[in-house]
C-alpha cells in the first residue's frame, strides 16, 4: 500500500525519469511545491491534482487512495478511463472467443477492437436487426443522452445564480424591507 507522496515520487522517478524541476516547470508550480508533495508536507490542491493525474496518466482514484499499491494498473490510467468495462456493462465479442467453463461459466477475453455497452445500448443491440438499425438506434440513444446532458448542465448554471437561501426558501429580506432605525 502506497502513500501520494511516494506514488508521486515513483511516478516521477520510474515512469518519467524526471527532476523535480521539470515536474514543477511542466506543471507551471515552484519546485518546493513538488518536494512538499513528495515529502507528504503538503495536499494538492484540486486543480493541482488534475495537472498531476493529466501529466504522469493516473486517475485520482489511484494518486488518492492509499490501499492501491504500485505501480498503477492498466485501469488506473487516465488515458485509459472511458475506454474501461465497469458493474453492469456490457461486452460485445465474436463467439468463437468465449471459452465455456465447468458449471456454466464462460470466459470472454477483453479484444482490442472489442465494443462495450451499457444496460440501454446492450438492450438495443439484443432487440434491434441488423447493423444498420443498431447504429442508428444507439446514435439516437446517444442525441437522447447529450440534449439531457445540455439541459442538465443548463439548469445546474442557472440554479448556481440563483442565493441559496432563496432555493429553499429562506431568503434574506431584501434591502427595501429592513427597517431602520
Amino acid at each position: 500500500m502506497a502513500s501520494l507522496n511516494l506514488k508521486l515520487f515513483y511516478l516521477r522517478t520510474r515512469e518519467k525519469g524526471l527532476s523535480q524541476q521539470a515536474v514543477a516547470d511542466a506543471l507551471d508550480v515552484r519546485q518546493a511545491t513538488v518536494s512538499h508533495l513528495e515529502r507528504g508536507q503538503s495536499s494538492p490542491t484540486a486543480a493541482l491534482l488534475l495537472s498531476l493525474c493529466l501529466f504522469f496518466d493516473v486517475t485520482p482514484t489511484w494518486l488518492l487512495d492509499e490501499e492501491r499499491d504500485i505501480p498503477p494498473l492498466p485501469t488506473e490510467r487516465w488515458t485509459l478511463r472511458n475506454g474501461l468495462l465497469t458493474v453492469g456493462m456490457w461486452i460485445e465479442a465474436p463467439a468463437k472467443a468465449i471459452v465455456r467453463l465447468r458449471g456454466g461459466r464462460a470466459l470472454c477475453p477483453l479484444l482490442p477492437d472489442a465494443a462495450f455497452f451499457d444496460d440501454e445500448a446492450a438492450q438495443i443491440r439484443r432487440s434491434e436487426k441488423g447493423e444498420r438499425a443498431i447504429r442508428a438506434a444507439i446514435a439516437t440513444l446517444a442525441e437522447q443522452r447529450a440534449e439531457l446532458h445540455a439541459k442538465l448542465a443548463a439548469e445546474l448554471a442557472a440554479e448556481q445564480t440563483v442565493h441559496p437561501r432563496q432555493r429553499d426558501g429562506t431568503a434574506p429580506p431584501a434591502p427595501s424591507d429592513r427597517k431602520t432605525s
